[in-house]
């Protein structure tokens, strides 16, 4: 089988007018998807990050995935008793085996305190033209700067 490569086309929510439209790789993971984001949006990546493929940011049915070395903490705890919270696996799973299909959605959410919520919509699974991967395919609108306060976060 021919490698193929994701499309994704990736909206700031709250941000009227940001987007960007990434591909990547079937072989790449969602870490690598987080990184190309980071970059796409000129945000640096010193901070947790989660994906939901169910497109509902911080779902509690279904997986979370988060970088793997976060799977160890539970964000979903009161005290010292777990509270109902998704199942957690490692963001460094390849696209490919995520079992991903045309025109799904994806919540992602960076920086857990700050909470950057993008949705991320599948456009399209294409043939790998043998290019550098992963590439930011188009760029709308101005990234806001990543370090805001509240009130000039809702007024954009």
């Amino acid at each position: 089988m021919a490698r193929q490569v994701y499309v994704f086309r990736a909206k700031l929510k709250g941000w009227h007018g940001v987007r960007r439209t990434i591909a990547i790789r079937c072989e790449e993971t969602l870490i690598d998807l987080h990184d190309a984001l980071q970059a796409a949006f000129d945000w640096d990546s010193q901070h947790p990050f989660a994906f939901w493929l169910s497109g509902k940011f911080w779902a509690r049915g279904g997986v979370e995935y988060v970088h793997p070395l976060a799977l160890k903490s539970r964000p979903f705890s009161r005290g010292h008793a777990a509270i109902a919270g998704p199942r957690r696996r490692s963001a460094g799973r390849p696209m490919e085996r995520l079992g991903l299909i045309e025109g799904q959605r994806i919540a992602y959410v960076f920086d857990f305190q700050s909470e950057w919520r993008v949705r991320l919509i599948l456009r399209e699974i294409a043939a790998d033209d043998g290019g550098i991967y992963p590439r930011v395919l188009q760029s709308v609108g101005e990234s806001p700067p990543q370090y805001i306060d509240y009130g000039q976060r809702h007024a954009a």
